[in-house]
């Protein structure tokens, strides 16, 4: 028979590769299965990190010591600093760098400032003249001897600094003043030799000499003054210390200093007039002394005893420096110095770098490093990876059920083997059987060979056999292939002798499709489960062939409890299309980490053309259990508990709907920061508003309850007519300041609101309390109705109802009126239409117009009705009599709107009345007709005639019966 070439069908490019959804459990999985490459990389990392440690951390060993300060005891105050020296300038002082060099120096071996920077730490202590040294080496013993060095060194350093200072102060000044007194000295010395006298004239001069002495002391003591002067003289000092604490506070402007520098004027002026009236009694000595003097006049020379007195006082102050000098030279020859070594370093305070806990640790974050690039590794590698490996890449790639998964079939014991054979021909029968009792037709096909279709149909085979069906397999395997050990086909009885003729299969030297009754007489025997094998690939692709192998699956269908498992071949070879086509189930296998996701979508798009029934799909070779179902238990108590422990957790019946709740403030008042409006975040203040002023530090000038008066101004001592509308209580203050810096230095304004007046709403229409109201806390809709006293109420037809008209009424902000709706806040209670009341707004409450009801028609009392919210069909009509006897119960008409567009509403009352419906809510100026019954003139009529012939029918009688006797008698 003649076949069709070898084709290959056209493959799609290749797609990229599945993109897995990452979460917590599927890293947990990735870190089970992959453990050795974690634990591998965690090592590798770990060990690496470790020896890069021992590279880095050196050995450190750290020496301490201790430094005291003290004060330079027995030095003169020329020698001594301004003030004490604080612990960081110290520390910054042995910490320079001239005395780092020096150290380095004499270090063995040497070692540079910068080096020996790091490793030396001045800790200094604020409380106590202790300052800290440590000092990092590599062994105990150069720690202790490089930081016994370093406190040598700074000690002698400070001594050194000292001393040179003080010599520096001694040739900058002390040289410089000696030096100058010499020259004043030899310029005084030549000048008195040019004025010299005779002997007799030096005596004169003495005694003249003497003479201005007194007169010196006496003009140096004080004048005689009158009592008047000495009393105005105490009253100008007085107020000169009186102006000083004034301008202390103060400004030049402030009214009391001004005030009191026109006193102190006025007392000066005073004084200089009563001062002229008064001889000094200085002058008078004066006079007596020029008396005495003057008949030696002639022979004074005081110029000479002026130059000797000066040449007396250089010669002093000349003897002063040069002792400084000397003490100088005394101090920089052996200074005392400003810090002494306390506690030298020993061995015994030197505490180790902990190097091996630094090598641990660095080993330890290697390792989690290794960790995490081990993870991340794995995850790339998933993430590119373009096999299917887990359940969820089998549906989202196939977009099939997954009907069940096997594991590693060679881990498994041969019961556990058979007992998942049976589960899982037990879930296939239930599936595609329609009973318990029914066979089924099932082809299975994969992405590739060697994915275990082989495995999967002998075990299925051996589960359908052992439940008492008959089961028939159907292989394909290439010419010269030989089933492998423990393949299906190794369970082909001896009696059915399969070879390979031509093109085609024969059983017993006959075909078995040609002739499928031979393989129909196998399958009488319930032991036997032959199997029919087709070559590949030319057989299929003979038309004629494909029509046998259809009929033959038609004719072994009709056997009675017939199981027909087909190994198709692989989807990648055209064949396995051409026979799937035939077939009423087709179950797609998928190994794990095997089958490719590209081709496994292009061959199920091929399957799903050529119109194959593909029920579902199976994995094989499943990873292991995933964490997530191997702890069912814990982490379902894990959820609950993190569920309970939730604070905004709420219990919710798991029977019934979730309650939804409308989206409102569930606030009756403004009681939150989050809800206050721009209003209350940055407060004006206005007309009303009533406020106490202070000063900082001057309680005496306090002004209590100052109101804004209703220009809006307000003033408090010199700060007159100052703008409050429209200020806060910040920038009124600000304001305040600014004002008042010109009369008082620094002034600080303390400003308390008492009462906020000049914020209000207006109330009006029906509520109880109309007017204007003061808005002094944040208020809502809520509060100022009940503010109000609650809305006006009155007697309609003995019933106390309210009225107003919430449909009209409205709230206007700002000259717009604003989105509230009054029937859902008062009427549904929604909270969310509780809005906050701000300054200027206008509530109106509209009134109502007494609404009623109108029933009319077949009512005992037609008329109107007064309606009440809660007023119903039933009770409008029993209010007004009930109905008469030729109502129609069953259709009660209720007209509402407008008469243009009216809206009417037929009420069935027979119906309301039996409790079989829910009775029917009015509305304000609804009109209820009860109309008479259909057909009720028919029923008067006949009632009419019904009475009448049996009026009739009685008169005869009786004339018969009862008249006619009695005549006759």
């Amino acid at each position: 028979m003649e076949e069709f070439p070898k084709t290959k069908i056209p493959k799609s490019p290749p797609k990229p590769a599945p993109v897995s959804s990452i979460d917590f459990w599927v890293v947990l999985d990735l870190m089970a299965n992959r453990w050795k490459w974690f634990a591998l990389g965690s090592l590798l990392c770990g060990l690496l990190a470790g020896w890069a440690a021992t590279k880095v951390v050196v050995p450190k060993y750290t020496a301490n010591a201790q430094l005291l300060r003290y004060a330079t005891p027995g030095v003169s105050d020329f020698f001594k600093q301004d003030g004490p020296m604080s612990p960081e300038t110290f520390a910054g002082l042995i910490r320079a760098p001239d005395l780092l060099r020096l150290v380095g120096e004499k270090a063995a071996p040497p070692i540079a400032p910068e080096t020996l920077a790091k490793q030396i730490k001045v800790d200094p202590d604020a409380e106590s003249e202790l300052v800290k040294v440590a000092l990092v080496a590599r062994t105990p013993q150069q720690a202790v001897e490089l930081l016994n060095i370093y406190l040598t060194n700074a000690v002698q350093y400070l001594r050194n600094m000292q001393a040179q200072e003080v010599r520096l102060a001694a040739d900058a000044y002390l040289g410089k003043q000696v030096g100058q007194m010499d020259q004043d000295i030899v310029d005084l010395d030549k000048e008195f030799r040019a004025l010299a006298a005779p002997p007799q004239i030096t005596n004169k001069v003495a005694q003249i000499g003497g003479q201005l002495h007194d007169l010196s002391r006496a003009l140096a003591a004080p004048p005689r003054t009158s009592p008047v002067v000495a009393m105005e003289t105490e009253r100008l000092n007085l107020a000169l210390g009186e102006l000083s604490g004034l301008l202390s506070q103060y400004t030049e402007l402030h009214p009391k200093v001004q005030q009191k520098q026109a006193e102190i004027k006025a007392l000066k002026a005073q004084i200089a007039t009563d001062s002229t009236n008064i001889m000094p009694a200085s002058a008078e000595a004066a006079t007596a002394t020029t008396t005495a003097m003057q008949p030696a006049a002639p022979a004074l020379n005081p110029e000479v005893d002026i130059i000797r007195a000066k040449l007396l006082s250089l010669e002093e102050g000349r003897v002063q420096l040069v002792n400084r000098q000397r003490e100088a030279e005394l101090y920089v020859a052996n200074p005392p110095g400003e810090a002494r070594v306390f506690a030298p370093a020993t061995l015994q305070t030197v505490q180790t770098g902990h190097r091996r806990m630094k090598i641990a640790a660095g080993a330890l974050v290697g390792s989690l490093l290794g960790l995490g690039a081990s993870l991340l590794l794995v995850l790339f590698t998933e993430f590119v990876d373009g096999r299917l490996k887990t359940v969820e890449d089998v549906k989202r790639v196939t977009k099939l059920p997954v009907l069940t998964t096997l594991g590693d079939i060679r881990n498994m014991a041969p019961e556990a083997q058979s007992q998942w054979a049976f589960r899982t021909w037990t879930l296939l029968q239930g599936l595609l059987s329609p009973t318990a009792h029914h066979g089924l037709v099932c082809g299975f096909t994969s992405s590739s060979k060697g994915e275990g279709r082989s495995t999967w149909i002998r075990l299925l085979a051996e589960a359908a056999s052992l439940t008492g069906f008959r089961v028939l397999t159907v292989a394909t395997r290439a010419p010269g292939e030989k089933a492998s050990p423990g393949h299906a086909c190794d369970l082909l009885p001896e009696g059915l002798e399969v070879k390979e003729q031509g093109a085609g299969l024969v059983a017993r030297e006959a075909d078995a499709l040609s002739s499928p009754s031979q393989i129909t007489t196998q399958l009488t025997d319930p032991a036997a489960r032959p199997v029919v094998h087709i070559p590949l690939p030319g057989w299929v692709w003979n038309r004629e062939r494909r029509q046998q192998w259809h009929e033959a699956l038609e004719h072994w269908r009709k056997i009675e409890n017939i199981v027909i498992l087909v190994e198709l071949p692989p989807a990648d070879m055209p064949e396995a299309v051409l026979l799937a086509a035939s077939l009423p189930n087709l179950v797609w296998l998928a190994e794990s980490s095997t089958a490719e996701a590209a081709s496994t979508r292009d061959q199920l798009e091929t399957l799903r053309h050529a119109r194959c029934n593909i029920v579902g799909a199976v994995l094989n070779r499943v990873m292991a259990q995933t964490i997530k179902k191997r702890f069912p238990r814990w982490i379902t108590c894990l959820a609950l508990l993190a569920a309970l422990g939730r604070p905004d957790a709420q219990a919710q019946p798991s029977n019934s709907p979730p309650v939804v709740f409308p989206q409102t403030n569930f606030s009756f008042s403004v009681v939150h920061p989050s809800q206050r409006a721009a209003w209350q975040e940055h407060l004006t203040l206005g007309p009303g508003d009533v406020l106490n002023f202070g000063l900082y530090g001057q309680p005496e000038l306090a002004l209590q309850e100052v109101a804004v008066g209703p220009d809006g101004r307000v003033s408090f001592l010199e700060a007159q007519d100052i703008l409050a509308t429209g200020q806060t209580i910040d920038e009124l203050r600000s304001r305040m300041d600014e004002e008042l810096a010109k009369y008082h230095r620094a002034p600080h304004t303390l400003i308390t609101p008492i009462a906020f007046r000049s914020k209000k709403y207006y109330m009006l229409g029906k509520v109880m309390v109309k007017g204007a109201y003061i808005l002094d806390r944040p208020l809502t809709v809520l509060e100022a109705i009940a503010r109000a006293k609650g809305f006006e109420n009155g007697l309609v037809d003995r019933s106390v109802v309210d009225l107003a008209d919430f449909s009209r009424s409205f709230i206007a902000r700002n000259g717009k009126r604003m989105p509230l709706n009054f029937e859902k806040l008062f009427q549904s209670g929604d909270l969310s239409q509780n809005l906050p009341i701000e300054p200027g707004d206008y509530i109106y409450i509209a009134g109502a117009n007494a609404p009623e009801v109108y029933v009319v028609g077949e009512i005992r009392l037609p008329g109107p009705v007064a309606y009440t919210p809660s007023q119903t069909i039933i009770t409008a009509i029993t209010s007004r009599g009930g109905f008469t006897q030729r109502a129609f119960h069953s259709r009660v008409l209720v007209v509402r709107g407008s008469l243009n567009q009216p809206e009417t509403f037929a009420v069935n009352t027979e119906a309301i009345v039996g409790g079989k419906t829910n009775d029917f809510r009015l509305q304000p100026r609804d009109i209820v007709y009860v109309s008479p019954r259909p057909f009720v003139r028919v029923e008067e009529l006949a009632d009419l005639a019904t009475t009448a012939f049996i009026q009739g029918l009685i008169t005869a009688w009786v004339d018969t019966k009862v008249v006619k006797p009695f005549v006759s008698e």
